[in-house]
């Protein structure tokens, strides 16, 4: 499994597509939903390729303030999931972020993905609410 972060155009139209098959096809989110303004060409995607053309995992990284990552549109392809990929591209987003002065991450996610962020060292600290139609949590990790 190949790891690239970056915002060049091949790795951000791989994220897209990603969460084009997961978020709007799979999960029937509307596109408009799921591409928002934060998906600009400055952002930057961590995106895990089996082969080097074919991308299974990916997240998108949202500095906020105070020193903390906000990972969001995290997503395994389907064919993926149950081997551990998300884990992997969740902490080498976390090493990253440490690597750069972030102290935690932060990730709004919903409730079906909660048990899956606990595992990752996650805790709620708010929530449930409503997001984009899907009911959500807040949870933050300290590095």
């Amino acid at each position: 499994m190949t790891y690239l972060f970056s915002n060049v155009t091949y790795n951000r139209a791989a994220a897209y597509a990603l969460r084009q098959a997961v978020f709007v096809e799979e999960r029937g989110i509307p596109a408009n939903v799921e591409f928002d303004n934060k998906d600009d060409d400055e952002r930057l995607y961590l995106v895990a390729y089996e082969t080097p053309d074919l991308p299974v995992a990916t997240l998108r990284l949202e500095p906020q303030l105070h020193h903390v990552m906000r990972f969001g549109r995290v997503c395994t392809h389907q064919d993926h999931r149950g081997q551990g990929i998300g884990q992997q591209l969740l902490t080498r987003a976390e090493l990253w972020a440490q690597n750069h002065g972030y102290t935690s991450g932060l990730i709004h996610g919903e409730l079906t993905a909660q048990t899956f962020y606990e595992r990752c060292g996650y805790a709620v600290t708010a929530g449930p609410y409503d997001e984009d139609g899907a009911p959500v949590v807040v949870m933050e990790k300290h590095f």
